[in-house]
């Protein structure tokens, strides 16, 4: 699998709807001008498949980097915190990066990385 199963993994998290909508506000790269707050962006940062040397490899493994913007940082982190726990079931979070800057916006933003992996 080319593309890391990120979003169907979110968009069937109830916790994770009940903060973003549903759909979730989630998109790759960058959201839609004026989208609704809170919302969180993905991007791949890493990723290779498992190496098997008699076989295909059984697996894909992803780092995506994760950006949660909320209108406070108390949001984005209710988010981020739902978001993490989801992703924990399957992965694990991987670093906390630096605060992301927010475009001149007032909106705050939380970004980190989760290695996934998906079985082929």
């Amino acid at each position: 699998m080319m593309v890391p199963l990120i979003q169907s993994l979110l968009q069937g998290a109830e916790a994770v709807r009940q903060l973003l909508g549903d759909p979730v506000r989630l998109w790759p790269g960058n959201a839609p001008q004026n989208t609704q707050l809170p919302y969180a962006t993905w991007e791949v940062v890493g990723g290779s498949p498992a190496a098997s040397l008699s076989e295909p490899p059984p697996a894909d493994g992803w780092r995506v980097r994760i950006t949660v913007w909320g209108d406070s940082l108390s949001q984005a982190n209710a988010v981020a915190v739902a978001i993490s726990a989801e992703v924990e079931r399957v992965g694990s979070i991987e670093s906390y990066n630096p605060a992301p800057d927010s475009e001149d916006t007032d909106a705050m933003g939380i970004s980190f990385d989760a290695r996934l992996l998906h079985i082929r």
